[in-house]
């Protein structure tokens, strides 16, 4: 029964280069999306133009914990959806986590030295582990947690932190990126553990966030984990086929009134 569920899903999800494949597609103005699939890569790109006003970037509350990316999409009417930070076995992020404006308070305690991707409104910036955030800055409403670093300065990491069997072999991977200006936002979600798609190694995954055009970027959780969400369905596929529910996501969404001035 699990092998049939997991053809089952393998026909939802989609398999091969569609039509189109490696050119930008609108989703929504703002918001384009591209797969590359070449070469043994078949990664999974959404580009957002953060000067648009309609566009809001949100991040999982701690109420929401645990979703798959599709149910974290659905709830939220995202037109665009990643999973967020590494985990431990009760689905609690492992660096700093917010959502709804909230710190989450069960991780407040626990909380590792990661990179994190603040976000609030259309603004988004990404925070060093050398100088490590433990309380979010006040434009924030929303934050995940990843490691480590990929892009710095504009140039790919060289001496990547990390185990031979986490950095330098290949697995599913999810990224995000932003431009110099920090007014272009690029997620990324590169498939892998397949016969003809093994993944990327961290350095890989440098490399395609510098030619997509990031200037600072950072790897997220990846393996089962790593899922898209576009317009309406999961455009990759997971490496167990199926959706793993996951601790928090970051998301695009459309809105049809400005939102209100933040209380600081």
């Amino acid at each position: 029964m699990r092998h049939l569920h997991k053809i089952v899903c393998l026909l939802a999800f989609g398999s091969g280069s569609p039509a189109g494949a490696d050119a930008w597609h609108p989703v929504v103005p703002g918001v384009e999306y591209r797969q590359i699939a070449r070469d043994g890569v078949d990664a999974h790109v959404v580009r957002v133009d953060l000067s648009r006003p309609e566009l809001r970037i949100v991040a999982t509350s701690e109420a929401e914990r645990g979703l798959t990316v599709t149910e974290f999409a659905s709830r939220s009417g995202a037109v665009v959806a990643i999973n967020g930070d590494y985990f431990d076995l009760e689905l609690r992020p492992i660096g700093l986590a917010m959502g709804d404006g909230r710190v989450w308070a069960e991780a407040i305690e626990s909380i590792r030295r990661q990179e994190v991707v603040g976000v609030g409104g259309r603004r988004v910036q990404i925070f060093p582990r050398l100088e490590p955030l433990r309380t979010p800055e006040p434009w924030m409403s929303g934050a995940v947690s990843g490691w480590p670093t990929v892009v710095e300065d504009c140039e790919p990491v060289e001496r990547l932190p990390g185990s031979d069997h986490f950095t330098r072999a290949p697995h599913p991977r999810t990224a995000v990126g932003l431009s110099a200006d920090q007014q272009v936002l690029y997620l990324v979600v590169a498939d892998g553990r397949r016969e003809d798609v093994p993944g990327l190694t961290l350095p890989e995954l440098a490399r395609l966030m510098d030619d997509l055009g990031a200037c600072t970027a950072v790897n997220l959780d990846g393996g089962g984990s790593s899922a898209m969400w576009v317009r309406d369905r999961i455009v990759n596929q997971p490496s167990e086929l199926i959706e793993r529910p996951v601790a928090n996501h970051l998301a695009i969404l459309v809105v049809t009134e400005p939102a209100p001035p933040r209380e600081d």
